[in-house]
């Protein structure tokens, strides 16, 4: 009997017509909340623990203080906690590597991501990020296929280097933001003496956050 071609399928069977990219509105626009494939797909990624396999397993935090130390801010926002010069705020951050695992060395060659949150009097801000400008790719649903190629392989519970060079050929090396993270990986940015080294870019483009970091006083 002649090999026959495999398909991949949903959880219930239903033959997935393009695992690739996410379905949105229209070029470079937002994506709809009817994107079940997307949904399901991080669902199983979220829930996979044996091997460990999810991101920022490896970090350590410390417990500070946010201060406000200039007026300017409330041009921009109504946030309480920049009301007033001087004003403090508890925070706690957390650094970690993106693909280190429980043990892992802290020196490895890893992109570092951050996450902050502030425990205002309107309520708890969480804020998280990666010190690199450009994520390594622009689409969610790359993103769960992207992480694996990153972690232990399930059956072999060893890392794979051709897992990483297949993905960065197949689907960073068509992308810009999969080549310019790649470049970027090669520089000082993996590899920060510690966390004040580190220069932050929060999630969703908004670098003009990222001042927060410098008025810590951890």
């Amino acid at each position: 009997m002649a090999d026959e071609k495999k398909i991949m399928t949903t959880d219930a069977g239903r033959p997935v017509g393009d695992n690739q990219n996410s379905l949105t509105v229209g070029p470079r626009r937002p994506i709809v909340f009817e994107d079940f494939l997307l949904f399901e797909k991080m669902a199983h990624f979220n829930r996979e623990r044996i091997p460990e396999r999810v991101v920022h397993a490896k970090g350590s935090g410390a417990h500070g203080h946010f201060v406000c130390t200039s007026s300017e801010i409330t041009k921009y926002t109504s946030a309480k906690l920049f009301n007033a010069v001087g004003k403090k705020t508890p925070t706690f951050i957390r650094f970690s590597t993106v693909g280190g695992e429980k043990g892992s060395a802290d020196t490895e060659r890893d992109p570092r991501g951050f996450a902050l949150k502030f425990y205002t009097e309107e309520g708890n801000w969480d804020m998280t990020g990666n010190n690199t400008p450009v994520f390594f790719i622009r689409d969610p649903l790359k993103f769960g296929d992207f992480i694996h190629t990153q972690k232990r392989d399930p059956e072999t519970n060893l890392k794979s280097p051709t897992m990483n060079v297949g993905f960065l050929v197949a689907f960073a090396g068509i992308a810009t933001p999969g080549d310019n993270s790649f470049l970027r990986s090669r520089n000082s940015r993996r590899l920060p003496a510690h966390g004040r080294f580190q220069q932050p870019h929060i999630e969703l483009g908004q670098r003009q956050k990222r001042t927060v970091l410098r008025e810590m006083a951890l």
